[in-house]
């Protein structure tokens, strides 16, 4: 019999293949111009290889690299963010309202106001829009992934933990860092393609920044490349995914206990 994993696998590889498929159908379908050429919606095939070659000479592959770190920026600074507040409510209970409330804003703040704001207070040619749209766009699920995670600890262990003397920091230290560890990596997981498309949403509102994914994709809708602009969306797709995949990875590495798998005979 095949095992859990492989028919997951397989049935993702199926997935993929039938969304290829109806991308096809559509493409030379309903999008397709009268005098052959691709319109809107061009078939993946032309798509795939336009992704390769710009991967090959250079021209996506910098810009790709550009906006991965302004959204690895936003991703560490939203995590030491979301760590540094968890351990405060642990230690001051009365601070838990704030943390939950500060995870929200972040998450309904509207790019669109935040950006012209930190375009005025960043100087010309900085990438902080990137970087705080990242943020903002990870930071609710990094916080209310990591005060789930130190909640979670056992009641009985933290009553040992005073028992012995010990502070509410020598239980965050001891048993609740350690409890928190699954919901952590969880919430790390979703965060890394949402930082990745918070910090590609921040190119369109750079000034004098000219490498990115969103600086790409604006430069092939001025001339009207759709080729090129279904190309870099799929390479941004490809990023966000490999950042899921490196966290994942991680996670099974540095704490295996996380990990849960299983299999039928």
């Amino acid at each position: 019999m095949i095992s859990t994993p492989v028919r997951g696998v397989l049935a993702g590889a199926a997935g993929l293949a039938a969304l290829v498929l109806a991308w096809h159908v559509v493409a030379v379908t309903v999008y397709l111009r009268d005098n052959g050429s691709p319109g809107p919606v061009p078939p993946p095939l032309p798509v795939f290889a336009r992704a390769v070659t710009g991967l090959i000479d250079g021209a996506y592959a910098e810009g790709l690299a550009a906006t991965a770190g302004a959204a690895l920026t936003g991703y560490g600074l939203a995590v030491v963010i979301a760590l540094a507040l968890g351990i405060l409510v642990m230690i001051t209970p009365a601070l838990g309202p704030f943390a939950s409330q500060l995870g929200v804003v972040a998450a309904c703040a509207p790019a669109a106001a935040i950006a012209p704001v930190v375009v005025l207070l960043s100087p010309s040619g900085s990438r902080a829009v990137s970087v705080v749209l990242a943020l903002l766009a990870v930071e609710f699920p990094l916080v209310v992934g990591v005060l789930l995670g130190l909640r979670s600890a056992a009641p009985a262990q933290i009553d040992l933990v005073h028992a012995y003397g010990g502070s509410a920091w020598t239980a965050v230290r001891k048993v609740r860092v350690v409890s928190a560890i699954p919901a952590l990596l969880a919430a790390l997981k979703l965060a890394a393609p949402a930082a990745f498309l918070g910090a590609m949403t921040g190119e369109f509102f750079t000034v004098g920044v000219d490498e990115g994914a969103g600086r790409l994709l604006i430069s092939q809708q001025y001339v009207g490349d759709y080729t090129g602009m279904w190309a870099i969306a799929l390479l941004a797709t490809l990023v966000s995914a490999l950042g899921y995949g490196v966290v994942a990875a991680l996670g099974r590495v540095l704490a295996p206990w996380t990990a849960h798998t299983g299999s039928t005979r």
